[in-house]
């Protein structure tokens, strides 16, 4: 830790949000663990809030239906991306790489910087405007974290691009398919 005062997370999310390369070069030394957490969880909320209010709207789910799916989301957000974290720094020791556990634990939750303004901008759309936003703003937020998690990966792994596409390809997989797992509680909350 530095002997300077850490900057406010919602200055983080935003420079994350805009230069994921500074992932990389501040080291993430000012940067809590848990707060990193926060902005994944808190991102994958929201998401997961959208999909609920949206199958509400439709008649598919009742309010405590998107609650529950909304908690569902703060768990994989907090725990999967966390999980993800620790499977991508795994894979870079293996081929080489450095860094440690609690830096990329930190830079994968933080990728989703991203996700959680998309996520934001979609639920104010979806409250105001009374539209279906799940999949245009969190989808696309999503997907947004992918060029952060591969700057991340490419750091981690001295800059070669070679293993840092093959394991943002894994690690982007692992995201997608624990997302298409948890989706089975969707279906089951309908």
């Amino acid at each position: 830790m530095s002997d300077n005062p850490s900057p406010a997370l919602w200055r983080v999310i935003l420079s994350v949000a805009v230069d994921p390369g500074s992932l990389i070069r501040n080291r993430l030394a000012d940067t809590r663990l848990v707060s990193s957490l926060l902005v994944s969880g808190v991102a994958f909320m929201l998401f997961f809030l959208q999909t609920g209010i949206d199958r509400a709207r439709e008649g598919q789910l009742n309010a405590g239906g998107v609650a529950l799916l909304s908690l569902v989301g703060f768990i994989y957000g907090t725990v999967g991306i966390g999980m993800t974290g620790v499977v991508g720094w795994a894979g870079a020791r293996l081929m080489g790489g450095s860094g440690r556990l609690g830096e990329a634990i930190r830079a994968f939750a933080l990728a989703y910087s991203a996700t959680l303004i998309y996520a934001a901008m979609g639920l104010m759309f979806s409250l105001i405007l009374g539209w279906n936003t799940a999949v245009a703003f969190g989808v696309t937020g999503v997907l947004w974290a992918l060029g952060p998690m591969i700057s991340v990966l490419k750091g981690m792994v001295g800059g070669r691009g070679w293993p840092a596409t093959l394991l943002a390809t894994a690690c982007g997989l692992m995201v997608l398919v624990g997302w298409a797992r948890v989706g089975w509680l969707a279906g089951w909350l309908g």
